[in-house]
């Protein structure tokens, strides 16, 4: 069903197929909430002025744990 280079992402994420799942959809949902915060910051640049920034790095340090 899956592709040997999917079968081979999964192992190397030491993540099983519906863990892989939940995870990509927790963070395509913490993306979509920085891409808001972000329109919002170009109608009103005082709000939300790291927040994008902060939730990438967030995303990428715990991807490294």
């Amino acid at each position: 069903m899956f592709s040997k280079k999917c079968k081979l992402h999964l192992e190397e994420a030491n993540m099983t197929r519906w863990q892989h799942l939940k995870h990509a959809c927790y963070i395509s949902w913490r993306l979509e909430k920085a891409a808001w915060a972000v329109f919002l910051h170009a109608f009103a640049p005082r709000w939300f002025t790291s927040t994008a920034t902060d939730t990438c790095k967030d995303i990428i340090k715990s991807a490294k744990k």
